[in-house]
């Protein structure tokens, strides 16, 4: 078990590890030696390392077994977007406990996600202004972009007219701390 520990350690499969030298301190109790190993392979770990090793059992069989119920199973659908199943296993959930109001108002919700309202009014929509229309050959274009998207058109840069910087790391300085002076001005 120790040459397991010790080569899990090496592959850099620290879980392994520990649960091979936990196992040899099991068979021999009194090995200081694997003792002071093990705790020094368990200080690399993270803390949330050790939290989630991995078990050989669950720590409930039963609970793992427990069968989803339709509310949680519509939930799940709904998250998912499917409103139509979700709205299903929400129906099942409310035949099930028909006293129960909650699920019967979440069931009304499901269903109204479900449907669609119909189609978009479009003439209903917010109207963008654009700038004015272009002029073509003196004839007027009509404009087909709003405002805003002409506002933020990706129209290239005017280049910064050519300033060559000197060469002397002293004169460079300087002509940099000019041209801050200058911008912090105006």
């Amino acid at each position: 078990m120790e040459q397991r520990a010790e080569r899990a350690v090496r592959r850099g499969e620290l879980l392994v590890a520990l649960e091979h030298f936990e196992a040899h301190l099991a068979q021999h109790p009194d090995d200081d030696r694997v003792r002071a190993r093990m705790e020094a392979v368990r200080a690399l770990l993270q803390p949330s390392e050790l939290v989630s090793r991995r078990r050989t059992e669950p720590e409930d069989p039963e609970r793992e077994k427990a069968p989803v119920s339709d509310t949680e199973t519509g939930e799940m659908l709904a998250g998912s977007g499917r409103f139509v199943e979700a709205a299903e296993a929400y129906q099942r959930a409310v035949q099930a406990s028909p006293e129960n109001e909650l699920l019967r108002e979440r069931l009304q919700e499901l269903r109204a996600l479900a449907v669609p309202s119909g189609k978009a009014d479009l003439a209903a929509g917010e109207k963008l202004e654009g700038p004015p229309p272009a002029q073509v050959n003196g004839v007027q274009r009509p404009q087909e972009r709003s405002a805003k998207a002409a506002a933020a058109s990706f129209a290239p840069l005017q280049p910064a007219p050519p300033s060559s910087l000197p060469r002397d790391p002293r004169a460079l300085l300087e002509e940099l701390l000019q041209r801050v002076r200058r911008a912090r001005r105006g």
